[in-house]
C-alpha cells in the first residue's frame, strides 16, 4: 500500500509544473526614432540590461514610416511603457516609446 501511495504521489508531483517556472510575457508597442541597425542595437542593449528578466527585444517596421514596432519578451509581468522609457536612459531623447502593452 505504501508503494502505491508513493507511486501516485510521484506521478502527481511530476505532472505539476515547478513553482519557480515563469511563462514568458510578450509586450508589443510602437517606438519612434529607429533609423538604422545601430539604433536597434542601442534599444536592445538598454532594455535587456536594465529591465528585469528580458529574454529578447525586437524592432520591426511599423504601420507608418515614422514608427516602428517594438516587441519585448520577458519573464516579468511588470514592464510598462514608463519603465521601458526609463531603461533607455539617455537614449530616451532619441527614441520615444509611444506605447507598450502585454500581448
Amino acid at each position: 500500500m505504501k508503494k502505491i501511495l508513493l507511486a501516485l504521489s510521484l506521478l502527481v508531483s511530476a505532472a505539476l509544473p515547478a513553482a519557480d517556472e515563469t511563462k514568458p510575457v510578450t509586450y508589443e508597442g510602437q517606438i519612434t526614432g529607429v533609423v538604422c541597425a545601430s539604433c536597434k542595437a542601442h534599444i536592445t542593449a538598454a532594455l535587456t540590461q536594465k529591465l528585469t528578466d528580458v529574454v529578447s527585444v525586437d524592432v520591426k517596421a511599423g504601420d507608418t514610416p515614422d514608427t516602428q514596432k517594438l516587441i519585448v519578451v520577458a519573464n516579468n509581468s511588470d514592464i510598462t511603457k514608463e519603465t521601458a522609457t526609463e531603461a533607455l536612459g539617455t537614449y530616451a531623447k532619441n527614441y520615444q516609446i509611444l506605447s507598450l502593452a502585454k500581448k
